[in-house]
């Protein structure tokens, strides 16, 4: 036996993925149905890929949602590795208690809750996804979660679900509107899911590995959102045309709504 079969591979830092998903009454029928499906294919197929593919990082996942108040799908100990999710549909109704979801997240993002890991981590990575607008006090809750320094150094994008979503909050809520992208169709919104999940774990994961510390998390988190935008564009076929979005945002729509499920 040669003395290289004793040699443990080196332990991956960790990079935590978290959803916060809203689950408010207005959610119900075809965009929680498109969600579940999204996230399941996500969560099953394409991040165990890349999580198994990556030397440097071990991807967890930590899913919440929001609506009359805010709770953890995934265990309350903490993020799980993404080969041990098991999703459950997750069922719409209620008000839409962002601020629920922002205290929760400030009180998680820490070394003493979920970013705990031995080995080390990554900045996390948060996708927001919302229809509507936010029901409680939500700024108060916000500012605070600003505060945080782990917070301040995620990529945080937002996936703003139909033009009813108050897309001012969102990007409130990501730093800038660049990465909030506005979808409106349950098509997009699968292909959104999939593609935003995977291009930010592969890019918080390697970005910071050359050094390179120049360009800022908002920064960053804009060009994974176009990214996963101009790949939607492409592969959008001749009888299903996009249009660009308004106010700065990154707007994709199809021709179909959320009728048609």
């Amino acid at each position: 036996m040669s003395l290289l079969d004793n040699v443990a591979p080196a332990p991956r830092k960790v990079m935590t993925l978290f959803y916060v998903v809203d689950t408010s009454g207005s959610m119900c029928g075809s965009k929680i149905g498109s969600v579940n499906s999204a996230m399941e294919e996500a969560i099953t197929s394409d991040l165990p890929e890349i999580s198994a593919a990556n030397d440097d990082a071990e991807i967890k996942v930590a899913i919440m949602q929001f609506s009359s108040g805010c709770s953890w799908i995934t265990p309350q100990s903490g993020p799980i590795a993404i080969g041990d999710v098991i999703w459950n549909d997750l069922n719409a109704g209620g008000v839409t208690d962002l601020g629920a979801a922002c205290k929760e997240l400030d009180k998680k993002l820490s070394r003493n809750e979920y970013l705990n890991s031995q080995t080390g981590a990554y900045a996390p990575v948060i996708l927001l996804f919302s229809d509507g607008g936010p029901t409680d006090n939500w700024e108060k809750e916000l500012k605070q979660l600003k505060l945080n320094n782990r917070f301040k150094h995620a990529i945080k994008i937002a996936i703003a679900i139909g033009d009813d979503a108050d897309k001012t909050v969102l990007a409130e809520f990501t730093g800038t509107i660049e990465s909030v992208i506005t979808v409106n169709d349950k098509h997009t919104l699968k292909a959104l899911i999939r593609k935003v999940s995977v291009r930010a774990s592969e890019f918080q994961s390697h970005s910071k590995q050359s050094g390179d510390t120049t360009s800022s998390a908002e920064d960053d988190s804009a060009k994974i959102a176009q990214d996963a935008v101009n790949e939607i564009k492409q592969d959008a076929s001749q009888n299903s045309p996009v249009s660009g979005g308004d106010s700065g945002a990154i707007d994709v729509s199809l021709d179909q709504d959320w009728g048609n499920w």
